[in-house]
C-alpha cells in the first residue's frame, strides 16, 4: 500500500476488543498503508474510545504477538512482539437512544447519522464506504435496527449520494454467526418507513466474515493485546456478483491489512472455489479483474470447461469426484479429468467467431455485467451466510465447556439449578477457573463437543444443504468443523457431514418428509422404488461417529493445552458470603456474558430450530444439544426450548418455547418448515421490493392502460 492509495472511510460500530485492535492498527498514521484511510467509531458509551476528558479520540496501544504461523501457533515456536499505536479520526457516541432523529434539519442529525453521512463530522472522510459491526453476536440485531433507521432517513433526504455515481455502502460484521443476513432482513423490514419507494437511492451491500479475525483482549482502556490472527479470512457477500466481491475485497483487504500480512480473502457460497464447495466463479473473476494472463495453465483449465458458465451443466457428473477429492480420495485434477466433455464448449481467443460463452479479449466489463449461474441461483448469498452461521465453532465449544466446568458432583442439585461449584484460589493458583485449561480438560467437555460438533450438527447441515443447494454444490458441508486440520481428520475417519447424514439415515428422512409434503405419501413408493411399509430405522444412535472416544480425548487435550487460550478465566459470579477459612468460595457462571448470550440462543438454538423444521425427533436425534441448551437456559432463567417435563406428544420443542423469540432459531423469524425457509431466504436483505416495483412499472405501461 502506498500513500497514493484510494480514499476510504471505515466506520466501526460497537466497542469490542476488535474495535480497539483496529483503532490501534488502522489509526497508526505513521504507517503508509493507512494513508487516505479515515477511521470512525460509533459506540454507545464514550468512556472507552474518548480520552479521559471525553473530548478527543483515545489513543490505543496494541501489542501483537507475531507467531511463526497462524495455522499452528504455539509459544515453543519462534514468536516476536510488535506494537501498533493509533487512534480513530473521530468518535460518535449515540447513547442509549434509538440513534436517529425525525427532524429534517441537518444540524439535528443524530450521532450515528453523522457518523454514516460524514455531515458535520470532525474529519474529511465524507460518507462511509463500509460499516463494520465489531461486537458480540447478541448485539447484531439491535445495531442493525439502529443502522437501518439512520440509513432510511439519510437515503430519503439524499444525504448519502446516489448510485451509480457513488459505489454501494457495505454493511457487515467481523463475525457473521447467528444468522446475520436473517437479522438484516428483519431489521430493515421492521424499520422500513411507509414512504420508502422500495429502492435505495444509493445501493447497499451486506457482508460477513465466517470467523472473527483476531484473538484479542483489552483489560484497560487504551491498551489491547493481540494474541494471534485467524489463519483463514472467508467472507459472505450480498448481492452475489463480481462487482460486490471486487469492491468488498478492496475494502476488507485494507481493513484487515492483507497486503501487509500476505493473507488472502476467500469468498463463500455457490461461487466459491471448488474446495469450498462452489463452482470456481470467484477464481475466474480474480484472473479477469486483475488482468492476469488468460493463456496461463490455470486459465486454460478454466476455459477448457467453460469456467463458472458451464458449472451447472457438468455439476451432476463431477459431484462425486469432487466430493471424493475434498474428503481425501482422488485429486481434484483427476476428478476433473474424469468428467465428460461439457455440452457447451468454449473456444480459444483465436476462435472467437465459433466459440460459445467466450470471454472477450478485455473481459472486465463482461465479468462485471454478467452473472454466473451460481450467482443467479443464490442472488443474496444466503448459502454463504448459512455457512457462516452453521460452521461457527465458538457456539459449540463454549456451551459444552460451561456445562462440564460448572458441575459439582458433591452437590449436583445446586449445580444443576444455577451452576454453583466450589473453588479455592489458593490451592488452584488462579482467582477463578481457567475456562479452557480447566474447563476443557474435563472429559465431559470433549465428549459433548464431539457428539454435537461431529455428529448432531452434521445431521442438520447435510440434510439442509441437500434441500437448499443446487445439486453438485457443497457450500456449507465443505467447511464443516470450522478448522482446516480438524476437517481433514474428520474426512479421513469417514466422519464428514455426508458420511454422518448417510449412516444416520436422517438426510434421507428429511428428503422423504419434504417429498411427502410436496407430492403426497402415495407417490413415495413410485419415486423411490421401495416399500412404504418398511420399518424406518433412521435416527441418531450410538456408534455413528467413528473413533468417537479418541476424538473426544483429542478435543479436550487440544483445547486445554492451547497456549493462546490457557490464561482465559471463566465468566463467574463470586459469592463472597460463602468464603471459608481455607479460602474456598462458591462461584457460579455469569449468564450475562457472551458465552451465554451469544452461544446459546444464537448458536445451539439455531441447530435445534433447523432440526425441528427438517422433521427430526429432537429427543432422539439431537439429545446432547438439547441437554446442553436445557441446562444453560435454566441458569439463565429462560425457556428457549421446552423443558423435558413440558413436552407432550404433540409439542414442538422449539416452536412452543416461551422465549424462542429471543433466539436466532428460524422459528423466531416466523419460519417453521423448509418451504417457509426458502421463501424467507428470497427476501431482499435490505427490504427492497423488487417484485412490487416491477409490478408497478407494468401497471403503468401502455398495454395495461388500454385494458
Amino acid at each position: 500500500m502506498t500513500p497514493s492509495a484510494p480514499a476510504q472511510t471505515t466506520l466501526l460500530v460497537g466497542g469490542s476488543n476488535g474495535t480497539a485492535t483496529l483503532c490501534a492498527i488502522l489509526g497508526d498514521k505513521s504507517n503508509s498503508a493507512n494513508a487516505n484511510h479515515v477511521l470512525r467509531v460509533a459506540t454507545r458509551s464514550g468512556n472507552k474510545y474518548l480520552d479521559d476528558k471525553q473530548e478527543q479520540p483515545r489513543v490505543w496501544r496494541c501489542t501483537e504477538k507475531k507467531h511463526l504461523s497462524d495455522v499452528v501457533a504455539a509459544d515453543f515456536l519462534p514468536t516476536r512482539m510488535i506494537t501498533h499505536v493509533g487512534a480513530p479520526d473521530s468518535v460518535f457516541v449515540y447513547g442509549a437512544g434509538d440513534g436517529s432523529s425525525d427532524n429534517n434539519d441537518e444540524e439535528t442529525l443524530s450521532p450515528l447519522e453523522r457518523a454514516i453521512s460524514g455531515i458535520h463530522a470532525p474529519d474529511n472522510g465524507g460518507s462511509v464506504d463500509i460499516i463494520i459491526l465489531a461486537c458480540p453476536v447478541s448485539a447484531h440485531f439491535d445495531l442493525l435496527r439502529r443502522i437501518a433507521r439512520a440509513m432510511y432517513k439519510l437515503d430519503r433526504r439524499g444525504l448519502l449520494g446516489r448510485s451509480p455515481a457513488r459505489p454501494p455502502i457495505y454493511i457487515g460484521s467481523l463475525y457473521a454467526a447467528g444468522g446475520f443476513d436473517w437479522m438484516s432482513r428483519i431489521a430493515f423490514l421492521k424499520e422500513r418507513p411507509d414512504d420508502f419507494d422500495g429502492k435505495w437511492k444509493r445501493s447497499l451491500g451486506l457482508f460477513g466474515l465466517k470467523a472473527f479475525p483476531y484473538l484479542t483482549k483489552s483489560l484497560k482502556a487504551g491498551e489491547v493485546t493481540l494474541h494471534g490472527r485467524f489463519p483463514q479470512l472467508q467472507v459472505a457477500v450480498s448481492p452475489s456478483n463480481a462487482g460486490s466481491r471486487s469492491r468488498v475485497k478492496m475494502l476488507l483487504d485494507r481493513v484487515l491489512q492483507n497486503n501487509e500480512t500476505g493473507k488472502q480473502l476467500e469468498f463463500l457460497g455457490l461461487s466459491s472455489n471448488e474446495m469450498l464447495g462452489g463452482d470456481g466463479t470467484c477464481e475466474e473473476e480474480l484472473q479477469v479483474l486483475e488482468e492476469k494472463d488468460y493463456t496461463s495453465a490455470a486459465a486454460s483449465a478454466v476455459n477448457a470447461y467453460g469456467g463458472a458458465k458451464n458449472a451447472m451443466i457438468i455439476a451432476a457428473e463431477t459431484h462425486k469426484q469432487l466430493k471424493n477429492a475434498k474428503e481425501g480420495g482422488v485429486s481434484a485434477s483427476a476428478a476433473a479429468t474424469a468428467t465428460t466433455t461439457p455440452i457447451i464448449s468454449v473456444g480459444s481467443h483465436s476462435n472467437a467467431t465459433t466459440g460459445k460463452n467466450l470471454l472477450p479479449p478485455t473481459p472486465a466489463i463482461d465479468m462485471l455485467l454478467t452473472h454466473s449461474l451460481a450467482d443467479q441461483a443464490d442472488p443474496f448469498s444466503s448459502l454463504a451466510f448459512l455457512s457462516c452461521t452453521l460452521n461457527s465453532t465458538n457456539q459449540i465449544l463454549h456451551p459444552c465447556i460451561l456445562v462440564a466446568l460448572f458441575r459439582d458432583e458433591s452437590n449436583p442439585e445446586q449445580s444443576t439449578q444455577d451452576g454453583t461449584i466450589l473453588w479455592n484460589p489458593k490451592q488452584e493458583l488462579t482467582p477463578l477457573p481457567r475456562f479452557y485449561a480447566d474447563g476443557a480438560a474435563k472429559p465431559e467437555a470433549g465428549q459433548l463437543i464431539t457428539a454435537i460438533a461431529g455428529g448432531e450438527m452434521y445431521f442438520v447441515i447435510d440434510a439442509l444443504e441437500r434441500l437448499l443447494s443446487p445439486r453438485g454444490y457443497d457450500p456449507i458441508t465443505a467447511l464443516h468443523g470450522g478448522e482446516p486440520v480438524g476437517r481433514k481428520v474428520m474426512n479421513f475417519l469417514g466422519n464428514s457431514p455426508h458420511d454422518l447424514g448417510k449412516r444416520s439415515g436422517l438426510t434421507n428422512l428429511a428428503l422423504r418428509k419434504e417429498f411427502v409434503k410436496s407430492y403426497g405419501s402415495g407417490n413415495v413408493k413410485k419415486a423411490t422404488g421401495g416399500d412404504n411399509d418398511t420399518e424406518d430405522t433412521s435416527g441418531n444412535r450410538a456408534g455413528l461417529i467413528n473413533r468417537e472416544n479418541l476424538l473426544a480425548w483429542c478435543m479436550s487435550t487440544g483445547l486445554s493445552h492451547n497456549s493462546r487460550l490457557n490464561a482465559v478465566l471463566s465468566p463467574c459470579i463470586v459469592d463472597e458470603s460463602s468464603r471459608r477459612e481455607d479460602g474456598t468460595i462458591q462461584i457460579r457462571p455469569n449468564p450475562q456474558t457472551r458465552f451465554f448470550t451469544d452461544d446459546t440462543q444464537h448458536g445451539l438454538c439455531i441447530y435445534l430450530g433447523l432440526a425441528e423444521l427438517l422433521g427430526f425427533d429432537l429427543e432422539r436425534d439431537m439429545p446432547q444439544t438439547l441437554y446442553v441448551v436445557r441446562r444453560l437456559q435454566k441458569w439463565m432463567k429462560k425457556e428457549f426450548v421446552l423443558p423435558q417435563e413440558k413436552v407432550k406428544s404433540d409439542s414442538k420443542i422449539v416452536s412452543d418455547a416461551k422465549d424462542v423469540s429471543e433466539t436466532s432459531a428460524p422459528q423466531a423469524f416466523g419460519v417453521k418448515n423448509v418451504q417457509e425457509l426458502k421463501r424467507f431466504l428470497q427476501l431482499d436483505v435490505f427490504s427492497e421490493t423488487h417484485q412490487v416495483n416491477a409490478e408497478g412499472s407494468v401497471k403503468q405501461s401502455g398495454l395495461l392502460s388500454r385494458l
